[in-house]
């Protein structure tokens, strides 16, 4: 049966088509106000010819969402629904990142054959930028989340005037030393999938046969086994997930960052001391990715960036309160983790709402009902741990 509805989400997702509603929309005569629909597409000044959807009120203060890594916009489908559910008078643009959803890469030779340098935090700052510029947006709030808060921060910072306010999800700061680098082969992570068995069974030479293939080329079952072992969240709703899966089913090897034998390029220090707009990170408990430390690290430099930019302010709140499983088992977590937007999304929405409209996020705490019911978000009036660059 789960087989069976994944094979359905994947022709959903091709297809881009359904009768679905994905929530309140005033915004009349687009094409792409129902993430389930059609999407829009525009072309930039960087090369990328980017789709999205567009929500909400034509009129209303611009909010421009970005996804994380190996998904794409339709992960904040449920985030926007109650959104506009609170605040229909918002006009909100959600983007599918370059090589994500139904945007490409550019059509060069280095975005073809060295993906890795051209999905670069700098490269999606300047396209986020380029939309802003086709779309004739003065100023926006971004709102990322994870690889999307990289490009968000990267955009205020090099850009301030542009970015009324920051909301980031599923962001930290790293040790000032990194930890040294992996050993481990090229696309290890991708090993409980299966992919590379399947393919050199089929004589593909890994991992430069499969850089264009995307996983339902590869894998029949592929929105199952993602769902297995890849876009993992024992949290949200089951068929939430397998949704995103679906999508990053769709989705080229070349975009996932961990196949190209070309190595990264060295990321340049972000000097977030500097940030000068008024920003909001929400973090969850049980994000085995990014941990407490990363988290006071952040805080801290939020805190020399408000001493440092009158105009700039930090507020710093926690989802949850229980910690990352022993296990280490994503699918053994019990409280919200790394993906707000999909542990959490009406909650998201209250924050995302409320900083909006009032400079700081709700004071409610949110947790799961663990050990009860984890799909149940438990909303704890005026509780939550926050901290705050204001009094």
């Amino acid at each position: 049966m789960i087989k069976r509805l994944c094979v359905a989400l994947v022709a959903l997702v091709a297809l881009h088509a359904s009768s679905v509603t994905a929530g309140p929309s005033t915004l009349a005569g687009t094409r792409c106000d129902n993430f389930f629909g059609q999407h829009c597409l525009i072309s930039l000044s960087t090369g990328v010819r980017m789709s999205y959807f567009e929500l909400g009120s034509a009129a209303g203060e611009p909010l421009i969402l970005l996804h994380t890594d190996t998904t794409s916009a339709i992960e904040w489908a449920w985030t926007v629904d109650a959104l506009l559910a609170i605040n229909p008078s918002l006009h909100i643009y959600a983007l599918d990142q370059r090589g994500a959803g139904a945007t490409g890469l550019p059509a060069t030779h280095t975005c073809w054959s060295k993906p890795n340098l051209c999905i670069t935090q700098q490269a999606l700052a300047r396209d986020v930028l380029a939309f802003m510029d086709a779309k004739r947006v003065r100023k926006a709030t971004l709102v990322g989340h994870a690889m999307g808060a990289g490009a968000a921060r990267l955009v205020a910072l090099l850009y301030p005037t542009r970015v009324a306010r920051l909301i980031l999800s599923g962001t930290g700061l790293p040790p000032a030393v990194a930890a040294p680098q992996s050993s481990a082969p090229l696309g290890a992570s991708l090993a409980p999938l299966g992919w590379q068995k399947m393919l050199e069974a089929k004589g593909v030479a890994w991992p430069v046969g499969a850089l264009h293939l995307r996983p339902i080329d590869i894998d029949p079952d592929a929105v199952y086994h993602i769902t297995q072992n890849w876009d993992i969240s024992a949290i949200a709703l089951p068929e939430m997930v397998a949704l995103i899966a679906a999508q990053t089913a769709t989705q080229s090897l070349a975009t996932w960052g961990v196949i190209d034998p070309t190595p990264m390029p060295p990321t340049q220090p972000e000097k977030l001391e500097t940030l000068s707009v008024p920003t909001l990170v929400l973090w969850g408990s049980e994000d085995a990715g990014l941990d407490q430390a990363s988290q006071q690290r952040l805080i801290a430099v939020l805190q020399q960036a408000a001493k440092a930019n009158p105009y700039m302010y930090f507020y710093w709140k926690q989802y949850g309160v229980r910690p990352p499983p022993a296990s280490h088992n994503k699918h053994d977590a019990d409280d919200i983790g790394h993906n707000l937007s999909w542990d959490a999304p009406r909650q998201l929405a209250a924050d995302i709402d409320s900083f909006v409209r009032t400079g700081a996020p709700t004071p409610d705490r949110y947790r799961t009902d663990a050990p009860g019911d984890i799909h149940q978000i438990v909303v704890e009036p005026g509780v939550a741990v926050i901290v705050s660059s204001r009094p």
